[in-house]
């Protein structure tokens, strides 16, 4: 096949980073110096010039529309036995081909459908069994409407949106991947429907049902409340072990002192009715967390990240919000985190989580850094300016992921707060995992 006319999309040009479209070309061999319009040239001659396979920009581009701008992900769990047919080569294979489907991917391809069209079907197998089938994926493009007023009148523009659904046949659990746009028209009418990271959520979930015949279980809602609960207090636990050896080291002097006020107030003693010595204790580490608040930031080997903020319901079903006075500092660094310590501790669940993680990487800084760049006019991009994103600590380089997961009626959700990486993705997906059940 001739590649002498290929090129790339203006729209999918703008879709994806700049940071993405240089690490392309760097780990190519193609010169990524420069303004993106000229990287991307660059890129398109390499093909043209059959000095890059254009499958291997195909599949770059897959999983820059999969991941990159789709940084609202919804988590729902299928009933099995609604979701056989998937769960095995054969049978999945014939489910499609029924349909007149064979393992596809156009997602690069198809420009402005009318109505929702189907533009990905592939899949997984078990590496041990191909026979069993471990993810499908299926990824839809639909036509919305970005609009601006221009003398009090809107103007429209259509534009492709892309809904992209993974089906995990290991845990039953359908995956759905969203961008998040304000402006968001269903149609050209600006009394439309808003189309919005949640609208799009419920529209493809249904739309599995009608069509796929999926059903959805409510029990992990309440599941990841307790694995937030268990995020939060492995994190914060982590800084309190920093400090307490310091204040260990005083505990006699501290447990003479409780003793003799409590003798001199009348008490019973210092840990009755309250344990005096604990309080005093707790109160000296929390002194010393927030005068050492950049030690909270800072990596540690063995640290995997820490809390800005949460939410939770207390036994009386009031919601407490627990922030920092700034959002981008620890909630360890403030009095709402202490003074809500022993009510998380007893409810054990939490209704939403910000968690600042680490992901150590291999490789130079200058290459996460590069690959980090957004464009200077994405509007999608929510970065704080006063946070690095990129650390290096001697030997170790360290790329700070942000994300807010938070439980809803019957599903729950992880957002991610810049242009997403399948590598951050998929560090953050495993170790929320990793603190379930």
């Amino acid at each position: 096949m001739t590649t002498n006319g290929f090129t790339i999309r203006n729209d999918l040009q703008d879709l994806i980073s700049i940071g993405a479209f240089k690490t392309f070309a760097k780990k190519n061999g193609i010169d990524y110096h420069g303004v993106k319009v000229n990287v991307i040239r660059n890129i398109i001659l390499a093909v043209r010039n059959e000095e890059l396979e254009e499958t291997a920009l195909r599949n770059f581009l897959k999983e820059q529309l999969w991941y990159g701008k789709n940084k609202h992900v919804f988590f729902i769990e299928a009933f099995g036995e609604t979701i056989e047919d998937f769960k095995y080569t054969e049978s999945l294979l014939e489910y499609f081909s029924n349909r007149g489907i064979q393992p596809f991917n156009n997602l690069d391809r198809l420009l402005l459908p009318d109505g929702s069209s189907l533009a990905r079907f592939e899949y997984d197998t078990n590496p041990l069994n191909d026979s069993l089938i471990n993810k499908v994926y299926l990824g839809f493009v639909e036509k919305n409407y970005t609009y601006h007023f221009v003398d009090q009148s809107p103007v429209f523009d259509a534009i492709n949106t892309y809904i992209c659904i993974e089906l995990d046949l290991t845990s039953n659990m359908v995956i759905l991947k969203v961008r998040s746009q304000k402006s968001l028209k269903s149609t050209p009418d600006i009394n439309s429907n808003n189309v919005t990271a949640n609208f799009l959520a419920k529209k493809y979930l249904e739309k599995l049902t009608q069509e796929y015949g999926f059903e959805y279980l409510d029990g992990i809602a309440e599941e990841i409340k307790n694995t937030m609960f268990n995020i939060e207090k492995s994190l914060t636990s982590f800084i309190q072990h920093q400090f307490q050896p310091k204040v260990i080291e005083h505990s006699a002097l501290i447990k003479g002192f409780t003793t003799e006020v409590a003798q001199l107030l009348g008490l019973p003693s210092d840990d009755e009715p309250i344990d005096l010595h604990k309080r005093i204790m707790g109160l000296l580490e929390r002194a010393l967390i927030v005068n050492n608040e950049d030690v909270i930031k800072e990596y540690q080997e063995g640290k995997i990240g820490y809390v800005n903020m949460f939410d939770f319901r207390d036994d009386k079903g009031g919601r407490i919000n627990a922030r920092s006075k700034h959002k981008t500092v620890p909630i360890q660094t403030s009095d709402i985190f202490f003074d809500t310590r022993e009510t998380i501790n007893e409810v054990k669940l939490l209704d939403s989580l910000w968690v600042v993680w680490f992901m150590t990487i291999n490789g130079d800084i200058e290459d996460a850094q590069l690959e980090l760049e957004v464009d200077s006019d994405d509007d999608d991009e929510s970065l704080d300016s006063d946070t690095e994103e990129v650390l290096e600590q001697g030997e170790t380089k360290i790329i700070k992921v942000k994300t807010k997961i938070a439980a809803y009626k019957g599903f729950y959700k992880v957002e991610f707060k810049r242009y997403l990486t399948k590598e951050e993705y998929d560090h953050v997906l495993s170790t929320i995992e990793s603190f379930k059940g």
